[in-house]
């Protein structure tokens, strides 16, 4: 009975040892199968992907220089505050612009006044011409007839019908209204060339108002420049002005990101772009947010390397010739809206894939927002 106890019990064992090996091999050939299909699923994916990366997301950074030179009296905004276009920013002490736009509205309103006393002169010196060439008429009208009696004089002095004294009196009349037309004449130039003056010098102040309204506007823009407001919708960043600096123009001050419209810029190696096109689709991983992934498809490709728009591109026809595999810039949009739970920055790294076995859409139709996840 012992042994026959002994028999059973090593078989039950037996059989339980093999079952276990059975189920371990079983476990084995499911994660082979299983990372045989991953691994087939990668290399699917990776034959119809252009990957890489040395990829940033980009956006549009303003930067926030002062225009004109003053002490700083107020600060509205903080570090990564959200702001709208039109929003003050920063004051600068406005009362010397205050004071020089004053000054020069008062140049304006003084050559107004001289101008306006230079036609009321004006207007004087043509009625004063139009009785220069009257008077001047007169004086024509009076030297033709002392001409014609000092014509008919002579004719009877000559038969002498009349006296010596009646002749000489003719001749002094004729002489007499000779010199009143030469006078007249001489009021007439005389007055003429006063209007004239008076016209240029009218010329003359109408640019010297003009000089002054644009130096009266120009003051006003300087005035309007103490207040510093926001050319963009965004975020605050790199804010370096204070209450009681002083500031020079172009100095910077701070700078806003605009976060609502942003975009990729893969560097892809030139192997890499062969068939790929505007308008594919491109999965975007985001370093920031493991495990989402991001829809965007091609916007454009730069018309060269990033080494031909280097600071100092380089010359292969001189020196030792090394091949270095050049990168081109790809411009990726990002779809959809923001995500404010995962929000996206300029600057971040991401791992952009192209797929470029798809057929290009249309690359015009850029989606003005991004965030859609796939």
């Amino acid at each position: 009975m012992f042994m026959q106890k002994m028999a059973d019990e090593g078989t039950a064992t037996a059989k339980g040892a093999t079952a276990r090996q059975w189920g371990f091999r079983m476990v084995i050939a499911l994660c082979l199968v299983a990372g045989l299909a991953y691994s087939v699923k990668k290399a699917a994916y990776a034959f119809a992907h252009e990957s890489t990366d040395d990829a940033f997301i980009e956006g549009t950074v303003v930067p926030i220089s002062s225009e004109v030179k003053g002490r700083v009296t107020r600060v509205l905004v903080a570090d990564n505050q959200l702001v709208r276009a039109g929003d003050p920013l920063v004051e600068i002490a406005a009362d010397d612009y205050a004071a020089v736009v004053q000054a020069r509205r008062d140049a304006v309103s003084r050559l107004n006044a001289e101008q306006q006393e230079t036609r009321a002169l004006i207007k004087a010196k043509t009625m004063a011409l139009a009785r220069a060439r009257a008077d001047l008429g007169a004086a024509e009208s009076g030297a033709a007839l002392a001409e014609k009696d000092l014509n008919r004089s002579s004719e009877l002095r000559k038969k002498e019908v009349i006296s010596p004294s009646q002749y000489d009196q003719a001749e002094l009349r004729q002489k007499d209204a000779a010199a009143r037309l030469a006078s007249a004449q001489a009021a007439v130039s005389e007055t003429e060339a006063a209007v004239e003056a008076l016209n240029a010098q009218l010329a003359t102040q109408s640019f010297r108002i003009r000089e002054a309204a644009t130096a009266l506007d120009l003051a006003r823009l300087d005035l309007g420049r103490t207040t510093i407001t926001a050319p963009a919708a965004g975020r605050i960043a790199k804010k370096n002005v204070d209450e009681g600096k002083y500031v020079q123009p172009g100095q910077p001050l701070l700078a806003i990101v605009d976060d609502s419209s942003l975009w990729v810029v893969a560097n892809f190696k030139e192997t890499q772009i062969g068939r790929m096109k505007p308008g594919q689709r491109v999965d975007i991983a985001v370093d920031a947010y493991p495990g989402v992934t991001f829809a965007g498809h091609v916007q454009s490709m730069q018309p060269g390397t990033g080494a031909v728009f280097s600071l100092l591109p380089p010359q292969n026809a001189s020196g030792n010739f090394v091949k270095v595999v050049q990168r081109v810039p790809v411009k990726i949009l990002i779809d959809g809206k923001p995500d404010p739970d995962r929000p996206l920055r300029p600057g971040l790294s991401v791992y952009p894939s192209v797929a470029i076995k798809e057929p290009a859409g249309n690359d015009q139709a850029a989606s003005v927002g991004h965030g859609d996840i796939r």
